[in-house]
């Protein structure tokens, strides 16, 4: 099976994608997932292979023909079958330590990070760093993998992911907290590619099949739209009901590679974790902060006003403790992580946090 694998990458698959318009959307994913099903023919895929890659091609684009019809409830129920029939398979269902999203030594710890930006150098106690309270849900918005008015906690495994998401700020405004989750969170990969074969346990059946699933997944999940000022985004529907069937399934979020990325091969070290921080009456967080260990932030500039001696200290840093290339970039210019100043500012906020192993789970109020 692996042989027709090695034949089936091609660039028209490789996320992002971006369009112009909103109505482009479906239009190019129409031809994309046709181009899909075309190169697994091409490869000489095995026939079941094949059959799933039209079901659920398929059922992607009738979910979005139900709901722009209005067929809600009929949009969500195709879109949560499709995630459940993945979860017999840890490529795509396992807890958070050991998630295929996270390359690395599997068991090992994650260091996540979240930012928040402000005009005035500025440190954030723990509190401050985790998702928006309840009692300010007005403030939620409409986002990749959440809805107004639900709201998640988003992380990304590099202080890089944080800044690209928030849209490269100047670094002055720029302020990170690391944090690190225990290992009770069941997370849904997102995070596969199409020419990363080091996955697929030297072609299982049962995981390939799998791995087809989560890219016909990922690829509807992984569009950026140029359209400007607009008050709905095609691009969300599929991933926010995505988000919605995994609640439902009590899983505890979503992994999946930055779309703010020039190609997914630099994708490495920005990582994004999407969980799910559950309602509670009479509660300003999710249950979520009680998995959850929370330093205060350091703004960029700060941290690179310091000299090298304070600043250089080792951390065994997952996002480059992989075999695999941590670059970031484009094709045109790229660099590797341990390079930037990022990996460096990432690598100190976890050497300074003393009290990362004594302190408490949730204990940061």
């Amino acid at each position: 099976m692996l042989s027709w694998i090695r034949n089936f990458s091609d660039k028209e698959i490789h996320a992002p994608f971006s369009v112009k318009t909103d109505n482009d959307y479906i239009i190019d994913l129409r031809k994309r997932f046709s181009h899909f099903c075309d190169l697994l023919h091409r490869a000489s895929a095995d026939e079941e292979s094949i059959e799933i890659a039209e079901y659920y091609t398929n059922m992607v684009c009738k979910a979005l023909d139900s709901y722009y019809k209005g067929k809600i409830t009929s949009y969500h129920s195709i879109i949560k079958s499709l995630v459940q029939c993945c979860e017999d398979d840890e490529l795509a269902l396992s807890y958070l330590n050991h998630s295929r999203a996270f390359q690395g030594d599997h068991g090992s710890e994650i260091q996540f990070f979240r930012a928040r930006l402000n005009h005035e150098i500025t440190i954030f106690p723990p509190q401050e760093m985790v998702h928006i309270p309840f009692d300010k849900r007005s403030k939620s918005g409409n986002y990749r993998f959440s809805i107004p008015g639900v709201i998640s906690l988003y992380l990304a495994n590099s202080s890089y992911g944080c800044w690209i998401e928030l849209g490269r700020p100047p670094e002055q405004e720029f302020n990170v907290s690391p944090i690190v989750l225990d290992d009770e969170q069941k997370i849904f990969n997102l995070a596969v590619m199409s020419r990363d074969c080091s996955q697929l346990d030297d072609g299982d059946e049962k995981r390939v099949h799998c791995w087809i699933k989560l890219l016909i997944l990922m690829i509807a999940t992984s569009y950026r739209v140029d359209e400007k000022d607009r008050t709905f985004k095609s691009e969300y529907i599929i991933s926010q009901s995505i988000m919605l069937a995994c609640k439902e399934l009590n899983y505890d979020g979503v992994a999946y590679y930055s779309k703010r990325v020039d190609n997914e091969l630099f994708s490495l070290a920005a990582i994004n974790l999407a969980l799910f921080a559950e309602y509670q009456p009479d509660q300003k967080y999710g249950s979520i902060c009680q998995h959850l260990k929370v330093d205060e932030s350091l703004n960029f500039q700060f941290f690179k006003q310091l000299s090298q001696s304070v600043t250089f200290k080792e951390y065994p840093l997952r996002v480059v403790r992989t075999p695999l290339i941590t670059n970031i970039g484009s094709f045109h210019r790229q660099y590797s992580y341990r390079e930037t100043a990022f990996y460096f500012f990432d690598r100190y906020l976890f050497s300074r946090w003393d009290d990362k192993d004594t302190i408490e789970w949730g204990n940061f109020f």
